[in-house]
């Protein structure tokens, strides 16, 4: 049986070839600048990221190095406690004779009943007389930025000779109680006579004057 053709018309298109002409290709600026594109749209979510993370990334930082200097602190304060209590626990076991002596020579008032309890033992192992003694120093307007306190003290030491006057300083020098001596100035009496002009120094401590 013979197959026949249908003649087709002029102009007229088949199935496969309108499939072809739907198909188009893509734009030339896409396929030119693709590259580029990319490149671009990684750099804009590069930089939107680390706009979001670097706030996160700041704090970070700034609650690390607060944590750090907290810790560091810590440290601090409990090596302070631990020299303080090594410090006390030391305190305690000094012997409470110790601890008196302390008071004696560096008391915490200026005890001038005390210091002329000293002086008057010391003149009459001596055979010296005191006269005309004057204490200064003795009040809070003086040295209110030390916790060290200073009294000077003025005074007249007769004696028969110059030896009974230097065994007299070598009992001071010898007391328990700090004497500093400033200055001294003689005079002789027509009876022969040494009159001696004593200016002394001693201490006591108050820790309330350097508040």
């Amino acid at each position: 049986m013979a197959k026949t053709t249908t003649p087709k018309a002029p102009g007229a298109e088949t199935p496969q070839e309108e499939k072809k002409e739907v198909i188009k290709r893509p734009s030339k600026i896409f396929t030119d600048y693709y590259g580029s594109l990319f490149m671009l749209m990684i750099i804009v979510y590069a930089g939107a990221g680390y706009l979001l993370i670097k706030p996160k990334i700041d704090f970070y930082k700034m609650t690390d190095g607060q944590t750090q200097a907290s810790r560091q602190t810590i440290e601090n304060e409990k090596g302070y406690f631990d020299s303080l209590t090594r410090s006390v626990s030391a305190a305690q076991s000094i012997d409470a004779a110790v601890l008196d002596k302390v008071d004696l020579a560096l008391p915490r008032t200026a005890s001038i009943p005390d210091m002329l309890v000293q002086l008057g033992a010391a003149a009459a192992a001596n055979d010296v007389a005191l006269s005309n003694i004057v204490f200064e120093g003795t009040t809070k307007a003086a040295a209110k930025n030390t916790a060290v306190q200073p009294v000077n003290i003025t005074l007249t030491v007769s004696a028969k000779d110059y030896p009974a006057f230097k065994r007299f300083l070598l009992d001071l020098e010898k007391s328990i109680r700090l004497f500093d001596v400033q200055s001294i100035n003689f005079t002789m009496s027509p009876e022969g006579k040494v009159s001696f002009n004593l200016q002394l120094k001693t201490y006591y401590y108050s820790p309330a004057m350097t508040k």
